[in-house]
């Protein structure tokens, strides 16, 4: 999954570049993006079942600048027995060539709507989360 963000002047700080809290919510962003391509949203919605962040871990590499041109990238890393990671990157292009910028590892786990309280991840819901686990091809190593 991928998202193409142009940085305007409302991702500006007073100090001329993107504050680190804006790229909380890039990689917000693209990760409604990646669950709602796959329908994911509304299953879980019907299973009575809510995602929920416990941990973001992000490393920021280089500044990001107003008219720089974004992609951010997310896949499914782990998938444990209660909690799952994605990782994400945020690659600035810029004269063709493309530079990773930030990235980012987002733990998560799934809260049963009814019994507000975590749950195992069982076999079907495994089965939805191994499916994110495509789409490494847009990735940059580092």
């Amino acid at each position: 999954m991928t998202t193409h963000i142009k940085v305007h002047g409302y991702h500006i700080d007073i100090f001329q570049h993107v504050n680190n809290a804006r790229y909380l919510e890039f990689y917000e962003a693209d990760r409604w993006e990646w669950m709602n391509k796959r329908n994911f949203i509304s299953w879980a919605i019907k299973n009575n079942l809510t995602m929920a962040a416990v941990n973001i871990n992000v490393n920021y590499i280089q500044g990001v600048l107003l008219g720089d041109e974004l992609t951010v990238v997310t896949r499914m890393d782990k998938i444990g027995t209660k909690s799952a990671v994605c990782y994400q990157q945020i690659i600035r292009n810029k004269a063709g060539a493309q530079e990773v910028v930030s990235d980012a590892y987002v733990t998560f786990v799934f809260i049963d709507n009814i019994e507000n309280k975590a749950i195992v991840i069982d076999e079907q819901l495994r089965e939805k989360l191994e499916s994110f686990k495509v789409g490494s091809e847009d990735f940059i190593q580092n």
